[in-house]
């Protein structure tokens, strides 16, 4: 697999900004008018669309899923087919931690009483930590980026790439053991 350095050292910060410059909606700004099934979809796409990374084609978020999840319990059922914010902070918080925890896993996290005041301290809590998270990770993406995009007499792009890719994979791995423990631990406790 042949690599293209140059086009690798444009796409890395727009990665980066991409990341850097996101962020979850405060709990006051998640709407609260009672929004029909496509028009979750399409707020979850557009707020969380870069969490993204499957095939082409595959989508953050569909309505079969939204449907799964409220029959599962993992999130309130809707007020006669309306959204309303705790809907839609389930479905950000869900949303976005899928991509490294399972489902069970994610709702235990949930607080157990669901009243709207503990979920959008639940909600304003996570949406901080999300922040805190992307710039911890921006300034790892920024050390390992650059130590990896470096040019060492002897290493082909394809080996500094590869090496890049385990170095996140392996980040990405460690981190999930660690959740997933600290879960099994919490749920325990409780």
């Amino acid at each position: 697999m042949d690599f293209d350095d140059k086009k690798l050292e444009e796409l890395l910060p727009q990665w980066k900004e991409n990341v850097a410059n996101h962020r979850l909606p405060s709990w006051e700004n998640i709407p609260n008018l009672g929004l029909y099934m496509e028009q979750v979809v399409t707020y979850i796409r557009d707020q969380i669309g870069y969490t993204n990374v499957g095939p082409e084609g595959t989508e953050i978020i569909t309505a079969s899923a939204i449907n799964n999840y409220v029959r599962k319990k993992l999130m309130p059922a809707p007020v006669k087919k309306r959204y309303y914010r705790k809907h839609i902070a389930y479905l950000l918080v869900l949303c976005t931690l899928k991509q490294s925890l399972t489902i069970s896993e994610i709702y235990k996290l949930f607080p157990d009483e669901v009243a709207d005041e503990d979920l959008r301290v639940f909600y304003s809590a996570f949406a901080n930590q999300h922040v805190l998270a992307s710039q911890y990770f921006m300034r790892r993406l920024e050390h390992d980026g650059n130590r990896f995009l470096k040019i060492d007499q002897g290493d082909t792009p394809y080996d500094r790439i590869s090496e890049f890719i385990l170095d996140m994979a392996l980040i990405s791995s460690f981190a999930k053991l660690v959740s997933a423990k600290l879960i099994e631990y919490k749920s325990t406790e409780e």
